[in-house]
């Protein structure tokens, strides 16, 4: 592809060779006119034939200019190839959660042993990613058989799974004449779980101010353990081993002494991820919330060893992790939650009906929904868990709270006319879950995922879900 600059050399290389040409071209005419008619345009332009002594000095300008565009083509062609650069690109992680920063290396490698003259690298970053440090971009010059490199730090603002690249080459001959653009199809993925600035809040809380923050949450049970609980009278049939006998004699009657134990649950995070949780503000819709919202739950659950899992649904269940602990399953359901996507209608009945074929056995059901679905579907999700034994709490995004508040005073009008009709049916669905013990808590973005803590560490209080 020729420049504007070469475009601009080639053209007037042409036009000094037409002006010189022309200038014998007008001298013949006007002795063809003399020797014709008699008409002699000297009288008209005295210098006319003169002109014919500029057409050498033009011509030789223009035979250098068009020979120098013609070797610098030759140059450009032979010795600047796709095929003599590599380039690599290198992440500082290929995992990361929503708000940390990647740093992106990339490695120009010039294999050739000519050298590679004005060559411009820019590495293609997605549109969520926020460029904070340093440029996507270089214009260099390689010598031969040598190599460069240049660094760039992304913010990755939303949760999701990207592809950074492909990388576009630009070779431009040193003249700057003549260029290719290629795109390079080199590509490097990367997966953002949802923010995790709500956990490192929680853990600044949790140094700050010990089991004062979460002790009295703990699930206690007597039975075996090493917690003391207190001291009942002896019945037949106890161990001599757990006989306090110093209180026994103090007594005149035999005491056991009896230990707590905290126990486990097992928690489900149902996730809403039909289409209408996909409205909210640019970067942060009403699934983003939930997601940050279970990577807490989840967090919690891990912490103290309860058994938690992940049910992602719309019409139907789309993610499924089956409850279990440990640092990776908690990355597991990270992963989950980074590609999920809004889309389609919530049925959440049929979404809990395929639940139950899969876990048979009690547990507590977190449901993170808007419920912006059927009333009756709703209902009769709840029934269907209820008779099998799964505990469902539901934690209830606002919908209109979530999405941009106009300031125009029109606008405002109407934002709060429809949020009263919002709310009214908002209430009508708490009544009919309230017939079986069901609670719906309404949160806004700025308490969902304060809500959801709360939930969590009053659900394990209670034992709701207790293995």
């Amino acid at each position: 592809m020729i420049t504007r600059r070469g475009g601009f050399l080639i053209i007037f290389g042409v036009s000094l060779e037409l002006f010189a040409l022309s200038f014998y071209a007008i001298r013949d005419f006007a002795s063809f006119l003399k020797d014709l008619m008699g008409v002699d345009l000297r009288v008209f332009l005295p210098n006319i034939y003169g002109l014919i002594y500029l057409s050498p000095a033009l011509i030789l300008i223009s035979t250098l200019v068009l020979t120098s565009v013609v070797i610098s083509f030759t140059n450009y062609h032979f010795f600047t190839k796709l095929e003599f650069i590599e380039v690599r690109r290198k992440l500082s992680t290929n995992r990361c959660f929503a708000g940390d920063f990647v740093t992106v290396t990339i490695t120009l490698e010039n294999k050739s042993r000519f050298w590679i003259n004005n060559i411009f690298i820019s590495d293609i970053i997605p549109d969520t990613f926020d460029l904070v440090l340093g440029e996507n971009f270089i214009a260099t010059s390689l010598p031969p058989k040598s190599s460069i490199e240049f660094s760039y730090i992304v913010r990755c603002s939303v949760r999701g799974i990207y592809k950074i690249g492909p990388i576009q080459i630009v070779l431009q001959d040193r003249a700057g004449l003549f260029l290719k653009s290629y795109l390079v199809e080199n590509y490097s993925d990367i997966v953002v779980y949802p923010s995790y600035e709500d956990v490192k809040r929680l853990e600044f809380l949790q140094k700050a101010y010990g089991s004062l923050l979460f002790g009295r949450y703990r699930v206690r049970e007597k039975g075996h353990g090493y917690d003391f609980w207190g001291l009942r009278k002896y019945i037949p049939g106890d161990s001599v081993k757990s006989i306090d006998w110093k209180a026994s004699a103090r007594a005149g009657t035999l005491f056991v002494r009896e230990y707590e134990a905290e126990k486990n649950i097992k928690m489900y995070i149902f996730v809403d991820a039909s289409s209408s949780m996909s409205a909210g503000m640019a970067r942060m819709t009403k699934l983003d919330y939930v997601a940050r919202a279970t990577v807490l739950l989840s967090y919690l659950a891990n912490r103290s060893r309860d058994f938690f899992g992940l049910v992602v649904f719309s019409d139907g269940i789309k993610e499924y992790i089956p409850a279990g602990k440990g640092r990776m399953h908690f990355y597991k359901i990270m992963e989950t939650l980074s590609k999920i996507d809004a889309e389609g209608p919530s049925n959440l009945s049929r979404a809990m009906k395929e639940f139950i074929m899969r876990e048979k056995r009690a547990s507590l059901a977190i449901v993170l929904s808007d419920l912006e679905g059927d009333p009756t579907i709703i209902e009769e999700a709840v029934k269907i868990a209820l008779s099998h034994k799964v505990n469902v709490i539901f934690i209830a995004p606002i919908g209109p709270l979530f999405e941009k508040i106009y300031t125009e005073e029109l606008s405002r009008a109407f934002f709060e006319v429809a949020l009263m009709e919002y709310m009214k049916r908002r209430e009508q669905i708490k009544y009919r879950l309230a017939k079986y013990g069901v609670h719906v808590l309404d949160v806004g973005p700025e308490d969902l995922v304060a809500i959801a803590l709360e939930t969590f560490l009053k659900a394990k209080a209670r034992g709701i879900g207790m293995m």
